[in-house]
């Protein structure tokens, strides 16, 4: 077995070794270097407020896949439009800044699901229902305790397992062992195991891309500090609990996957600061089905 590695929950600094080595497995995936600069730039830009309709039309024109995605979601049945959208900035208009950032979220992430019989021990449909429901259960939850951060906690809810895709890419035979761990039947929080075989976190993983592509400063503290919200920096903690609490409810759910195989209780310290009891987070998780149903045909089979 592996000496344990620093603590998956320090984000900052990393080791130039450690650093280096995440970005060259983020680029094989597609989510830095070149080939995704403009993916890059473009969700920065979606994330910024001040960035001008004709501006982020002109950007997700750039990319033929984001474009023509954008468009299938906005005529899909999802949003039951009376009225064919052709256009960027029509679609702009229609579903607004929020979901068009969503259909980018998508995009990425479906975009980065490892391919091939390497990774067939991840289910990829599970990690997609996964991240989706998590999503939808951050963002109900957001709606009534936090209204303000409901699209930041959709976005960082849907991707907020994007590092343990990096993760596998940066080092598959630990994370092979993880597996295997599970395999076992052992059920420790995946922070604790990633503490014990591996030399670095997904979430380590996640926080260092999403501040090379300059994501805002919450939806990178929810990449790094999901599993552990009360650690995070104290501006941006709402979020992250929402990411947390909406993670909890989506694997009580039954959507879970190969890394988090089963449900775990919900921390008493984020129910604390939304103001919330266990039998509300498990009325949200009794809904969630029809609602990543309907999600995921939008986000992903328009």
């Amino acid at each position: 077995m592996r000496n344990a590695g620093p603590n998956p929950h320090e984000i900052s600094p990393l080791p130039p070794l450690d650093a280096d080595r995440i970005q060259k497995a983020a680029a094989r995936l597609g989510l830095m270097g070149r080939s995704a600069e403009q993916k890059s730039r473009i969700m920065a830009a979606l994330c910024d407020p001040a960035t001008p309709v004709a501006d982020l039309a002109a950007l997700i024109r750039t990319d033929p896949t984001l474009c023509a995605r954008v468009l299938r979601v906005a005529n899909s049945a999802y949003y039951g439009q009376s009225r064919r959208v052709r256009s960027i900035e029509r679609g702009l208009i229609m579903l607004g800044r929020d979901a068009v950032r969503g259909i980018a979220a998508a995009a990425c992430l479906h975009g980065a699901l490892p391919r091939g019989n390497r990774f067939a021990r991840v289910d990829t449909l599970e990690f997609l229902h996964h991240s989706i429901a998590s999503a939808e259960a951050a963002s109900v939850l957001a709606r009534s305790k936090r209204p303000g951060l409901e699209s930041e906690s959709w976005i960082a809810g849907l991707l907020h397992n994007l590092g343990t895709i990096i993760l596998m890419q940066l080092d598959w035979p630990g994370a092979g062992l993880l597996l295997d761990s599970r395999e076992r039947g052992d059920t420790r929080h995946i922070a604790a195991l990633e503490s014990e075989i591996l030399s670095t976190g997904h979430e380590a993983c996640l926080a260092l891309v999403f501040e090379a592509w300059h994501m805002p400063g919450a939806v990178i503290a929810a990449a790094g500090h999901h599993h552990d919200p009360m650690a995070a920096p104290m501006p941006h903690r709402d979020l992250v609990t929402l990411v947390n609490l909406g993670a909890c409810i989506a694997l009580k759910a039954g959507y879970t996957f190969a890394f988090e195989p089963c449900g775990v209780d919900y921390a008493g310290a984020a129910m604390h600061r939304l103001d919330l009891v266990p039998e509300e987070l498990d009325g949200i998780a009794s809904l969630l089905p029809a609602q990543v149903q309907a999600r995921m045909a939008a986000l992903l089979d328009a």
